[in-house]
């Protein structure tokens, strides 16, 4: 499993026979919190065991199962904690006063990314002012089209020799969102110039 052997996780998972799925669920809950191994092994043993379509609804379900749990813990514990900072800061007080009022949309943009840290988004969305709906929706909608991508991406590469071309189909579309994302900063970067 620490190296990454997604189909021997998947056999592992399933040992725990009508549990696996709330043993999955509880793994990305502890995931969210500690980074043990990468999202992408659990949701690509997930598909294998359930599926491309169930194992999506598994991976995404635990996805935004953790997000809701680590967002509350972070609210409850740290928000307290850096609202000393954001007074004395301008800079602070204004990226918190943006994130009341547009942090449904900024985080919907973060989630979208696909290879995005989403512990550390979600700890900043949770020392922010977004709302707990805009979390919630935001995460819940953001979320899935990165999940669909881990569970192939784990899945192919499990079996890379049968399914190459969904492979590098799959690394290529993630390399132009970022391709894109690099070309419209830097675009935007020209203007204000």
């Amino acid at each position: 499993i620490e190296r990454g052997d997604i189909p021997g996780l998947a056999e592992y998972l399933r040992s725990f026979g009508v549990w696996s799925i709330v043993v999955i669920l509880a793994l990305f809950v502890v995931m969210t919190f500690t980074i043990v191994f990468p999202f992408f092994i659990l949701s690509g043993a997930t598909g294998i065991m359930y599926g491309m379509f169930w194992g999506t609804v598994i991976s995404w379900a635990g996805e935004v199962i953790g997000a809701q749990f680590m967002f509350v813990f972070a609210r409850y514990f740290f928000r307290h904690l850096v609202e000393g900072w954001i007074a004395k800061s301008p800079y602070l007080k204004q990226v918190d006063d943006y994130s009341a009022d547009n942090g449904f949309k900024a985080l919907l943009l973060a989630r979208l990314l696909p290879l995005a840290p989403s512990g550390i988004i979600t700890a900043v969305a949770a020392i922010s002012r977004i709302s707990f709906k805009d979390f919630f929706w935001a995460t819940l909608l953001g979320k899935l089209p990165p999940v669909v991508i881990k569970v192939i991406l784990g899945h192919d590469l499990a079996y890379a020799s049968e399914n190459m071309h969904r492979l590098i189909i799959i690394a290529l579309l993630v390399a132009a969102v970022y391709g894109w994302l690099w070309w419209r900063k830097r675009k935007d970067k020209k203007k204000t110039e």
